[in-house]
């Protein structure tokens, strides 16, 4: 049986959030989980609660020093069941938070590529959809998105992603919409 998985996500405000809506709920039939998120820690298990608990104090006193900023996304691409956008600025902040989330680097055994910061926009799983859903963000021209907060997602084993909490950047508070349970 798959465990519980939590990821730690910014779920940007975007300029032409309307018409991406729309077209995610026509393309996309898991729209309704979670609006489209840049992925900043990848899916982890906690071992015991204690571990989880860690991981929410650490995000929550990482992000009282940050202030919201700018991405500018131009670029559509694919990538297997997903229409990600690339920033085209306010990219190195995405990368400087992703390695201060990450604390200390570690070495692997294997080479994995560096952190590239993507809008994940949706997922449409018939690629003819994909195409077309694709040609529809481009005609957008651009999307800009303000960065102004970190969120906790539990992926449920089914594949569900729900929201568990949310960070603003700069206060004590913190949003819970989930118990954090492993």
């Amino acid at each position: 049986m798959k465990a519980l998985q939590y990821s730690v996500v910014i779920l940007p405000k975007l300029d032409n959030e309307e018409e991406l809506r729309q077209l995610r709920e026509r393309f996309d039939p898991t729209y309704y989980q979670l609006a489209p998120y840049v992925p900043m820690i990848l899916p982890f298990t906690p071992a015991t609660l204690e571990e989880l608990q860690a991981a929410n104090d650490f995000i929550s006193q990482t992000r009282r020093k940050l202030h919201p900023w700018a991405v500018d996304f131009r670029t559509c691409i694919e990538s297997e069941d997903r229409l990600l956008l690339v920033p085209a600025s306010g990219g190195e902040e995405l990368v400087r938070l992703h390695e201060e989330l990450h604390g200390a680097k570690t070495m692997t055994l294997i080479d994995e590529p560096p952190y590239a910061p993507l809008l994940v926009l949706a997922r449409i799983p018939d690629p003819e959809h994909r195409r077309e859903a694709r040609a529809e963000v481009e005609k957008l021209g651009r999307t800009l998105g303000i960065v102004d907060s970190l969120s906790l997602t539990g992926t449920m084993p089914g594949g569900e992603i729900r929201l568990v909490a949310h960070y603003p950047f700069g206060i004590g508070r913190v949003d819970y919409y989930d118990r954090l349970l492993p």
